[in-house]
């Protein structure tokens, strides 16, 4: 199964970005997204279909309903199974007298037959809104089940005050289908709504094309030199509540005269400089406005090892010794004015700290430079054998454990001479002198030389008993480990007790030395 990836999101995001704005602002698009997947034949309580449910709703749209909306429809899992690009655009963007029929006519041949593949679905319907703004609603009976979770794709579109909205209407989800489904709307902002029945489907696309139809404020940040800025803030209107507004939202209001105030908001949590002016919402469709803000001071961070840059760590902000916000390296983040310590620690090797003031409008980059590191991965092996221990091996240096070695992963760790070690409770071992040098990634082998123990079990009678897990310990009462009788155990040179499973009968232990290119076998024999 082919996955989509981060950057296929991120080239969607450019596409929407890279459409031209028209002179002539196209309608808002209200796009359907359907689930036609095979789970669709499954009943809802009330005993329908739940594809002959949606059939019923959908061919029910009335177009008086959805009048300054351009409609679209898209389906995915109706043509073929197993298929996680089965996704068509079925009625593109055109006014509801034109769309709708043509849906209705369409809803009578779709058969429920494939996969659900919403992450594609969303992505393929970015591009067909071409720029313009509107909202898509996604009515599904299940979760994604081909590609990268949609929910961070939406995340994203948001981040980016794309402005279209997706909401999700999910048609007989159990809780984890539903817990998948919801994340999606919480990603988007939007509500979540559950239809359990036709009437239920239909109420819920109805709030749907409410909100879509209602009134609404758009709002544009730009500083005095035209810049666009991403703004936050509220409206008041006489003798009511103040509402939160953002110029990446659709800001649904009633009909009226407002007060608005609002700026740009910094990593700090604070609305920079806010910008007040009335303005008043319309009695239909959206009133923009344009809204001329102050930039805040803002930072963003690197991370270097001599003059390559190099990937880092979250980097934490602080005030007067209080933190204030965490940033992400190469993210350029507005902040309050004032002076700051931004401490970042990418590794044990580097625990890093930087401090500048910022005065109003003023940009810096900053950059961590880091102590060089490698990656070291050593393969800790048997002597006589390829075979090898699969465990964690440790770095030390002057008497100090430095690091860590994950036995699969390794570990970034400073060029340098040092004595490795196995922790191994059963076949402890260090070697001195191990050399790391400056090459970027590196797989050093280790030889462990050892003998080798094989543990049989017999019965009473003296005949071979089958295989089972025995207890293999160092010294006359060291503490050791469970191991499997029948196989080759690698052992340092050393006096070991072997004992046998408690639950397999009684065994008196057996004491045994190991020398250095051995090969013992001990006898536990059943009482």
């Amino acid at each position: 199964m082919r996955m989509i990836s981060l950057k296929v999101w991120v080239l969607s995001l450019a596409i929407y970005c890279g459409f031209a704005v028209a002179a002539e602002p196209s309608p808002k698009g209200l796009y359907i997204i359907f689930d036609a997947s095979g789970s669709m034949w499954q009943k809802l309580p009330d005993g329908e279909f739940r594809i002959d449910a949606a059939r019923r709703v959908l061919a029910g749209l009335a177009a008086g309903e959805y009048q300054g909306l351009d409609v679209a429809f898209r389906a995915y899992g109706h043509r073929r199974k197993g298929d996680c690009r089965d996704s068509e655009l079925m009625v593109p963007f055109s006014e509801p007298e034109t769309a709708l029929p043509k849906l209705k006519e369409l809803m009578t041949h779709l058969e429920p037959t494939g996969m659900t593949p919403i992450t594609y679905s969303l992505i393929a319907a970015l591009e067909d809104f071409g720029g313009r703004e509107g909202e898509i609603v996604l009515i599904s009976d299940g979760e994604e089940t081909c590609d990268a979770d949609p929910c961070e794709l939406v995340r994203a579109w948001r981040e980016k005050e794309i402005r279209i909205r997706v909401h999700v209407v999910g048609l007989g989800l159990d809780d984890k289908s539903r817990a998948a489904m919801k994340c999606i709307s919480d990603a988007a902002g939007t509500a979540y709504r559950d239809a359990d029945s036709a009437a239920e489907l239909a109420e819920g696309l109805g709030q749907i094309q409410r909100t879509a139809s209602a009134p609404a404020l758009l709002i544009l940040g730009r500083t005095a030199t035209g810049k666009e800025m991403s703004v936050n803030g509220e409206v008041t209107g006489v003798g009511k509540e103040a509402l939160p507004v953002a110029s990446h939202l659709r800001n649904a209001l009633k009909p009226g005269k407002y007060s608005l105030s609002a700026g740009v908001k910094t990593k700090n949590g604070t609305i920079y400089r806010p910008v007040t002016q009335m303005v008043e919402v319309a009695e239909r469709g959206d009133t923009r406005v344009d809204l001329t803000v102050v930039e805040p001071p803002s930072v963003t961070a690197h991370f270097g090892e001599g003059d390559a840059v190099v990937s880092g760590s979250p980097v934490h902000a602080y005030m007067s010794g209080k933190k204030a916000f965490e940033l992400l390296p190469g993210v350029r983040a507005y902040i309050d004015e004032g002076s700051y310590e931004f401490r970042a620690k990418p590794n044990v090797d580097n625990d890093l700290k930087i401090s500048e003031t910022f005065a109003a409008g003023e940009h810096k980059d900053i950059t961590f430079q880091m102590a060089k590191t490698v990656l070291v991965k050593v393969r800790v092996v048997a002597s006589g054998t390829r075979s090898w221990f699969r465990e964690n091996c440790e770095l030390w240096q002057e008497g100090k454990k430095r690091y860590s070695v994950h036995v699969m992963n390794g570990a970034r760790v400073e060029p340098g001479t040092y004595e490795i070690r196995l922790p191994n409770e059963l076949t402890p071992f260090a070697k001195p002198d191990l050399v790391v040098t400056d090459e970027k990634e590196q797989q050093i082998e280790v030889i462990v030389p050892v003998g080798h123990l094989t543990v049989v079990y017999q019965r009473a009678d003296g005949a071979r008993d089958k295989d089972d897990r025995c207890f293999v310990g160092r010294g006359e009462k060291g503490s050791g480990v469970f191991k499997q009788s029948g196989e080759k155990i690698p052992l340092t040179a050393g006096k070991y007790n072997v004992t046998g499973w408690a639950q397999k009968g009684k065994y008196d232990p057996v004491a045994v030395e190991i020398a250095e290119g051995q090969d013992r076998e001990v006898v536990l024999r059943a009482k």
